[in-house]
């Protein structure tokens, strides 16, 4: 019996997505940690960092950030 699954996308690929969507962002993806990280400054000048284990959690932190501190 076979199954199906949707293929997977690789990290390279989400990180671009991610870099369009979040473009005051610096994004990469742990190939040590498999997380996704994110690097932005602040206008105070004060650099905040994400650290997701998935695409979603890091958008949804990124936002959560960007909400906060325009």
């Amino acid at each position: 019996m076979q199954t199906t699954s949707e293929p997977e996308i690789s990290p390279d690929t989400v990180v671009r997505a991610l870099s369009a969507r979040f473009p005051r962002w610096t994004i990469w993806w742990g190939k040590s940690t498999s997380h996704y990280w994110g690097l932005s400054r602040r206008r105070d000048g004060v650099l905040v960092y994400v650290e997701a284990h998935s695409a979603r959690e890091f958008m949804q932190r990124a936002r959560e950030i960007d909400s906060h501190h325009p």
